[in-house]
C-alpha cells in the first residue's frame, strides 16, 4: 500500500474536507456557547475542545452512514465510523475522534504545538508502529520480520484561536524512541482545504 505523502492525501481528500468542515463548525459552536454565557475559553480548554469535539463528530456522523448507502461515492467500501478516542490519549480528554477506512486509520487530536502525544502507553506505540513511507530503513528499536499494521496509520492535528483553526496538519508516525515519537512525513492543511460556512448542524 502506497504509505507517501501525495498517495494518503489524494486517498484521503473527500474525509479530510469533512473533517475540516466539521472542525470548524464545532470552533463556532464552541466560540458561541462561550460568547453566550461570557466565558473565557481559555479558562476551560478542556471544555472548549469538547464542544468542538462534539459538533464536529454530529457533523461526521452523517457523512459516514452516507458511505453504507448504495452509489458511486469513490469511498463506498471505505466505511468511515467516527468514534470517540480510546482512554489513552494522554492529557487530550474530549479532543479526539478516530476515524477508520479501509486503508487508513486517522486519530484527530488537538495540538497546540503541533506535537504528537508521547508514546507512553501500549495502545499510542501500537498506533505510532508502521515502516517509513519509503521504506528505506526500519524505525529504531523495531523488531526486523514484525507484521505491518493493516492499515496506514496517520493523525490529524488541530489548534485554535479566537474562534478560528490555526492548525491543520496531517502527520505519518513511524515508531519511537522512548517516548518520542519519530515522524515519516507531516503535511501542512491550514489554508488548503475548501471552506464553507461553519453553522452548527440542527
Amino acid at each position: 500500500m502506497d504509505s507517501s505523502p501525495a498517495a494518503v492525501t489524494r486517498r484521503l481528500w473527500p474525509l479530510l474536507v469533512s473533517v475540516h468542515e466539521a472542525l470548524r463548525a464545532g470552533v463556532a459552536v464552541s466560540a458561541a456557547v462561550h460568547a453566550a454565557h461570557g466565558w473565557n475559553p481559555t479558562a476551560d480548554r478542556h471544555l472548549d475542545h469538547q464542544l468542538v469535539r462534539r459538533e464536529a463528530m454530529e457533523r461526521l456522523r452523517p457523512w459516514g452512514a452516507d458511505l453504507d448507502d448504495a452509489g458511486s461515492d469513490p469511498l463506498l467500501e471505505q466505511q468511515l465510523r467516527p468514534t470517540d478516542v480510546d482512554t489513552d490519549n494522554l492529557g487530550l480528554p474530549m479532543s479526539g475522534l478516530i476515524l477508520r477506512t479501509s486503508r487508513d486509520v486517522v486519530r484527530i487530536w488537538h495540538s497546540d504545538d503541533g506535537e504528537l502525544p508521547s508514546a507512553d502507553t501500549h495502545g499510542l506505540r501500537d498506533f505510532y508502529r508502521q515502516e517509513p513511507s519509503a521504506q528505506t530503513q526500519l524505525a529504531f528499536g523495531d523488531v526486523p520480520g514484525r507484521a505491518r499494521p493493516a492499515r496506514c496509520h496517520v493523525a490529524l492535528l488541530w489548534a485554535d484561536s479566537r474562534a478560528a483553526l490555526t492548525r491543520l496538519e496531517l502527520v505519518r508516525p513511524y515508531g519511537h524512541v522512548g517516548r518520542r515519537v519519530q515522524v515519516d512525513w507531516r503535511i501542512d492543511l491550514h489554508g488548503r482545504l475548501p471552506a464553507a460556512d461553519p453553522t452548527p448542524a440542527t
